[in-house]
């Protein structure tokens, strides 16, 4: 006899696929998910805000990459490696921000599908009856005794509440049950909050992805300087211009003469200032900051000339005592840093140059003072501090994620006003025959973070009380 298939044990499955999904839904929804990566993400921020980045272009050039890293290496020395390896000289594009951005993009998403059948249901398919024990406790409630019949108090109920713009929905089970509403919609505000965050992270993400952003774009008086968006540019800076208040000394103007070339041919000129960028196709130069130059030059033990131009002192010592630029001499493996005005030991109308070992260990190998326009021999090399310049800082940005994050941004604040200026108010009435004639009305509201809800309540019991005794009255 043939065992019938339909009482055949079946084998169990070698794996089960619904715990771990069940378990990854739940991590998604979770706030403490959702905050712990917002946490992350602030870390990572500050790591970026404290640690010298990468200008765009150089990690993904192993000689620029390996340069870049010896120019830095005498500020963070055996540090240098470690903080490379772990990607905090490009924090805002390494693979942990990036996984946490896409972290938060799905667990938002995650919890917005979540929410969106619960806030549908509220606001189609609310619960009209309720209990008599949530008259007894919900925050605002209040008891109204009529003459009206069930029916006629109903009716007026029904007026009181529509006068003011409220939905109403009643049912009848030998009680009358009563739920009005205003603003049934204003939980999606909440939702769109929620949406405006995902759409300000994917233009974040895309930005990043498809992207060009470089926060310190530093040109230097009478100079040019390449622009790494792989679109062949370059930038020169002619002239800079600052005028200041006489009254606080903080600056009410500047302004840089600004001439971009693309393969070397020019193709805009403009001067830039404060909200009013250079625009060269859909790559902008936002004008941000500025600062002093040394004009440095030098020459190898031949006299021949190596280096001749405005070294930006875009850096700030430790102590904040000081401005500090870098250049390299590949050619002689050298990294040389100039250090600014720094109490006595370097005066006005100075410059300390100090040589480092660009495959060293950051210890410097000769460091001098140089006076302006006098030669002076450093490490086997001339070192002439020439005079003071001026350079000017620039965002250089192509965003193409832009369009979702001001979309995002405009979502967010319609999201706010609807949240706070349209909350969901809900009331809910309970209408008995009284003990011997007329009718009981109780009522009762409940809402989450508005607090003219209960000013909205005692106006609306007002009301009610005053239509039913008016009617009776006549």
């Amino acid at each position: 006899m043939t065992e019938d298939a339909r009482t055949r044990p079946t084998a169990a499955p070698l794996f089960d696929l619904d715990r771990p999904l069940e378990w990854l839904w739940h991590l998604l929804t979770s706030m403490r998910f959702a905050v712990v990566l917002m946490l992350a993400l602030a870390v990572l921020g500050v790591i970026g805000s404290l640690v010298m980045q990468m200008p765009p272009g150089v990690a993904d050039d192993p000689t620029a990459r390996t340069d870049w890293l010896n120019q830095v290496r005498p500020r963070y020395g055996s540090l240098t490696g470690l903080f490379d390896t772990l990607q905090f000289f490009i924090v805002f594009s390494s693979l942990a921000f990036r996984a946490i951005v896409a972290g938060l993009i799905l667990s938002l998403t995650v919890c917005t599908v979540q929410r969106l059948p619960g806030i549908m249901k509220t606001a189609n398919h609310p619960h009209v009856d309720v209990g008599p024990a949530f008259f007894d406790h919900a925050p605002q409630r209040e008891r109204v005794v009529t003459q009206e019949a069930p029916a006629g108090a109903l009716e007026l109920l029904r007026g009181a509440l529509r006068k003011r713009h409220y939905r109403v929905l009643t049912t009848d089970d030998g009680v009358i049950h009563l739920y009005a509403d205003r603003f049934r919609w204003a939980a999606f505000g909440g939702l769109m909050g929620h949406l405006s965050l995902l759409f300000i992270l994917a233009g974040a993400m895309i930005g990043a992805a498809w992207g060009f952003r470089d926060q310190q774009f530093i040109v230097a008086e009478g100079t040019t300087q390449a622009v790494a968006s792989g679109d062949d540019l370059s930038l020169k800076l002619e002239a800079f211009t600052s005028s200041y208040y006489t009254e606080t000394g903080a600056p009410s103007d500047y302004a840089s003469d600004l001439v971009l070339y693309k393969a070397g041919a020019e193709v805009a000129r403009h001067t830039a200032r404060v909200n009013d960028p250079l625009r060269y196709g859909d790559i902008s130069f936002y004008q941000a900051f500025f600062g002093g130059t040394a004009v440095m030059k030098v020459a190898d033990a031949a006299g021949k000339e190596i280096y001749d131009a405005g070294v930006p002192l875009a850096w700030q010592s430790q102590d904040g005592s000081r401005r500090l630029g870098s250049f390299s001499l590949p050619a002689q493996d050298l990294v040389v840093w100039v250090v600014g005005t720094a109490g006595p030991e370097v005066l006005p109308g100075q410059m300390r140059v100090e040589l480092y070992k660009a495959s060293g260990d950051g210890a410097p190998v000769a460091t001098q003072t140089l006076d302006q326009r006098t030669p002076a021999t450093v490490g086997g090399l001339q070192f002439t501090f020439e005079q003071e310049g001026q350079y000017t800082g620039l965002i250089v940005a192509r965003d193409p994620g832009a369009p979702l994050v001001w979309f995002g941004a405009a979502l967010m604040v319609v999201g706010f006003a609807i949240r706070f200026l349209m909350p969901h108010r809900r009331i809910w009435a309970r209408v008995v025959e009284g003990p011997k004639h007329g009718a009981i009305v109780a009522l009762a509201a409940i809402g989450q973070h508005d607090f003219g809800l209960d000013a909205e309540f005692t106006n609306l019991v007002t009301d009610i009380r005053a239509a039913l005794t008016s009617r009776a009255t006549a």
